[in-house]
This record gives C-alpha cells, structure tokens and sequence, in this order.
C-alpha cells in the first residue's frame, strides 16, 4: 500500500493538535459534527467530535481507500473481473446488486457499488481480491489489517474497522472521519468515483445494473464523499466542496499567500435522513461564509488556530 503523504500526515498532526484540546463533551448519544477549511487544518465548526460511535456504511470509503491504494500501487487493471465468495453475501439485507457466490464483477464496477451505494457484497468481494495478493489463506483478515493500518496511520486513533465493510458495525469519530475524508481528498481516483452521480455497471458480462449515487448533497461545488444511514449509526454524512484558489494579502506585513480552498464537513448520528443533509448543507454555507472572512495575520493566537500545511 502506498506510503502516507505529507500532506495528510501534516493534517493528522493539526487535527489531533485542534481537537485533543477540544472541551466539547464527548456523549455518542447526541449528534457529532465538524467542519474544516482542509488547506489550512483551519476548524470552523465542531461539536462532539471525539466521541466513539458507529459509522455505518461510512466504513465502505475505507475499504474504497484501501482498494484504490492497491490498485494504484500494483497497477492492477480495474476492467479484471473478480468472483464474489461465499462470506461476501452473508449479509443479505445489503446485498443490493443481489450478487451470488461465484458471480463476477470488475473491480471498476465493485468499486462503483462500494462507494455510490450500501452495497456490502460489492465491497466484501472487492477486499476478498485484493487481501488475497496480501495473504491467499486470509483475505478478509488481511484487508482488514490494511483498513486499521490505514487508520493508524492517518492518526484515527478512536477508530477501529471490524469488518470489511459498513455491514460490520465498526465505530470511528467525527475527527477520525474527518481525517480519512481528506485523505479521499489527496486521491483524484476515488473523489471522482464519489462525485458521480450514476453510473451503469455490469454483473456476470451480461447483466446490467444501474447505480444511483445515495449521496443527495452532490452539487457543481460538492464532489463526495458518502452519506450512509442505520440503525446504530444513525443518519450520517461526509461531504466536500472546492473553490477556485485565492489570493489574502496579510494586512500586518502586506505579503500575498494563495490558498487552494476546500472545505470538509462530517455530520454523525442524526435522526433522519433530512436533518443530516440540512446540517450537512447548513455547515457548507456558513463554512464557506467563515472562511472568507478570515484574513492571515500575525496574531501569535491565530496561528496557533489556524495552521498552513504543506502542499501534497
């Protein structure tokens, strides 16, 4: 799998900084939110944000993450076609393509299905093949380890993966999700597969099924990442949104800086569907408001808040 940028790991530091200072009650029965400008680790909102919840289906951008770094890596062909097996489907109630052991799927369209929808067949088939290149006589466990590695390494300390995917109740924070969110960031492959509205896959070369993104946040400036909702977890969201780069001119030296400009928003454990896309929404409007009213000074408090990271 491939090494853990700068970048990231620059954001994990500021995070981890931010948040382990953070004085919000930590009580997983109330809702967990955050908001972050991600090329500056600058946060804008927050609330809850360490407290230990299940992520549901959330886990499944994992599992894509961990996916794509090995495709990406070995340079595998996302056209090859992989065979569901059988612990793949032992979740029926989220099988939605319906898939059956010995059915195949390209790694293309598995991924499609494990990031647009819910589906834990999908997903599970999708880890099966690439735990195999890591240990032929444990899949599962080996893709596993990657999903956990993953999250150590991008300092997701509250975070814990138990399955392959979301149908496997693993529990994670908004922090922790906010720290994998960037890191789908830093993967132009994966944010594009979040971002796609629909797309048409194929089950067995014959078969065709057509994919409807879940996510309803997705707009011209909200390219990902994944909503997902259950009875553990609750109704949840992880969104981004980009603009175009700006300049700030620091008014106490008068030196011009350009920002690339990307927000971040995680919202866990609402009640409905509803509530978390307008929370959801609520966070990328007054995030986008707040942070054009911020201008870079030399306040030695302001750069404690709010720290620049190194370009990827």
């Amino acid at each position: 799998m491939k090494t853990i940028n700068n970048y990231v790991a620059a954001a994990g530091a500021v995070l981890c900084a931010m948040l382990t200072a953070c004085t919000d009650m930590e009580n997983p029965s109330t809702p967990s939110y955050l908001a972050m400008e991600a090329n500056s680790g600058r946060i804008l909102f927050s609330s809850n944000t360490n407290a230990k919840r299940p992520i549901g289906m959330l886990a499944n951008i994992a599992n894509a993450a961990v996916a794509m770094d090995w495709i990406e890596s070995q340079q595998v062909d996302r056209n090859r076609q992989i065979t569901v097996p059988q612990e793949a489907v032992r979740w029926q109630h989220t099988n939605l393509l319906g898939l059956k052991p010995g059915d195949t799927i390209s790694i293309r369209d598995a991924l499609y299905a494990t990031v647009l929808t819910d589906d834990s067949a999908a997903a599970a088939t999708l880890a099966h093949a690439c735990g195999a290149a890591i240990n032929p006589g444990n899949p599962e466990g080996a893709f596993i380890s990657q999903m956990n590695r993953l999250a150590q390494s991008l300092g997701m300390y509250t975070t814990y993966f138990k399955g392959t995917n979301g149908a496997v109740v693993s529990y994670s924070s908004a922090r922790d999700m906010a720290l994998l969110s960037l890191y789908v960031t830093t993967s132009p492959s994966l944010l594009a597969i979040c971002s796609m509205p629909s797309v048409n896959i194929t089950v067995n070369g014959t078969r065709q099924v057509a994919l409807h993104n879940s996510n309803k946040l997705l707009s011209t400036s909200v390219d990902g990442i994944k909503v997902a909702r259950s009875k553990s977890a609750g109704a949840c969201a992880l969104a981004t949104s980009r603009r175009s780069s700006v300049r700030r001119t620091n008014p106490a030296t008068g030196q011009v800086s350009v920002y690339a400009q990307r927000l971040i928003t995680v919202v866990l454990g609402m009640p409905s569907s509803q509530e978390r896309y307008n929370m959801s929404a609520k966070f990328l409007r007054d995030g986008w408001d707040a942070w054009e009213k911020w201008l870079p000074t030399n306040d030695i408090q302001d750069r404690n808040k709010f720290l620049l990271l190194p370009k990827r």
